[in-house]
């Protein structure tokens, strides 16, 4: 179960950099928008190290749009609760979709460039 919900948070990873890298023109402005339009907001606002609950409530909510929280949630639930897909099935399709909706976009931004 941890390794399933692991690949898919790492095709959701995947395809967030393939949309990153479909929209930036050079590879130091890829690097700048993951570096400053990822990282920090993952590492500050996806739970791991402030609990989401103790943050104002438009952090909350602006915490909804990054995908590590909910995996996040899911590797509680496995590693801490023992628990199965009948408890993180929603946080699952969540992941899910975050992944086809970035893949989706990446292929609708994608465009072939010839220099």
């Amino acid at each position: 179960m941890l390794g399933l919900e692991s690949v898919l948070f790492i095709v959701n990873a995947l395809s967030l950099g393939i949309l990153i890298s479909t929209i930036s023109e050079t590879q130091q402005t890829a690097m700048m928008i993951s570096l400053m339009g990822l990282m920090l907001p993952v590492i500050l606002l996806s739970g791991f190290i402030f609990p989401i609950s103790s943050m104002p409530y438009p952090l909350q909510v602006i915490s909804h749009i990054i995908p590590a929280k909910w995996f996040i949630i899911i590797l509680k639930g496995i590693m801490l609760k023992g628990v199965g897909i009948s408890f993180i099935w929603k946080e699952t399709l969540i992941l899910v979709g975050m992944t086809i909706f970035f893949m989706g976009l990446s292929i609708k931004k994608y465009k072939i460039r010839l220099e």
